[in-house]
């Protein structure tokens, strides 16, 4: 099992210092190879630097309008019945994410604050500027936030394709986005610039090799790189290729759809 003491060691090799704020991915899955679990984790992780943000997402308050937008990569009028089952989103409502044991254990921490997105929301200590910056419209400003502040990702035994700050680069880049629907306490809102597909992330592994910072722990791997080149890196690819980082699923809804407004831009 993994200590305490081993945490905080591989993080400082990764590079992590105090004045990085940081985002981390893990899984549950990990945690369980971590004497004490998301506790001994998000121990270390505070220990090495002040400023952590975690995704806190909550997919169960999405509902399916019975109409909408053309090329949004949804059936409209299939929610019917799982409409019914969806949450009103609350500042305390649980997130499920693959990592959500780590992120229920640092959303009930004092200080600890949540914005205000009732689908991709964030828990941050001390970083309540970046939480703020989060709108329905907007919901990758949080990681904008980290990047001009020498932010740093963190991926814990888990790939890219669990580095949500690709889709900020995503977007920079004026790759397609769509819209979802939420369940709030005001009723169903519109949350835009919704997110793709991210089954494809991983083939930019390769082109940032110089920024990559990788350690072992019990055989698992942490990686960790500067959150802005990484972004940077990113939009360059995309930039040269329209198509980078799509997946290979020929059936993915997200993906072709990107496909296409790619092509008819090219037309």
């Amino acid at each position: 099992m993994i200590t305490y003491h081993q945490v905080v060691n591989a993080l400082r090799d990764l590079g992590i210092q105090r004045h990085y704020p940081v985002i981390a991915h893990t899984s549950n899955e990990n945690l369980h190879e971590i004497k004490g679990g998301a506790e001994t984790l998000l121990g270390g992780m505070l220990a090495t630097a002040d400023n952590l943000l975690l995704p806190a997402f909550t997919f169960e308050t999405m509902i399916i309008p019975e109409n909408g937008p053309e090329e949004n990569a949804l059936e409209y009028g299939s929610g019917r019945e799982s409409n019914l089952n969806a949450k009103i989103f609350t500042s305390d409502l649980p997130c499920d994410i693959p990592e959500h044991e780590l992120c229920e254990k640092f959303r009930t921490l004092p200080a600890v604050r949540r914005s205000n997105h009732p689908v991709l929301s964030f828990v941050g200590l001390g970083l309540n500027a970046a939480l703020d910056a989060q709108s329905n419209e907007q919901p990758w400003k949080p990681i904008q936030f980290l990047a001009e502040n020498e932010g740093w990702v963190l991926l814990l035994g888990v790939d890219h394709t669990q580095d949500i700050s690709l889709h900020w680069a995503e977007q920079q880049v004026g790759r397609k986005q769509f819209i979802r629907w939420a369940l709030t306490p005001q009723g169903a809102v519109e949350c835009r610039n919704f997110p793709g597909c991210s089954k494809g992330f991983n083939k930019i592994q390769y082109y940032i090799k110089d920024l990559l910072h990788q350690t072992l722990i019990n055989n698992i791997v942490w990686q960790a790189f500067p959150l802005q080149p990484l972004l940077n890196a990113a939009m360059d690819l995309i930039r040269q290729d329209p198509y980078a980082l799509l997946c290979n699923n020929l059936s993915c809804e997200c993906c072709n759809a990107v496909r296409r407004a790619v092509r008819k831009r090219s037309a």
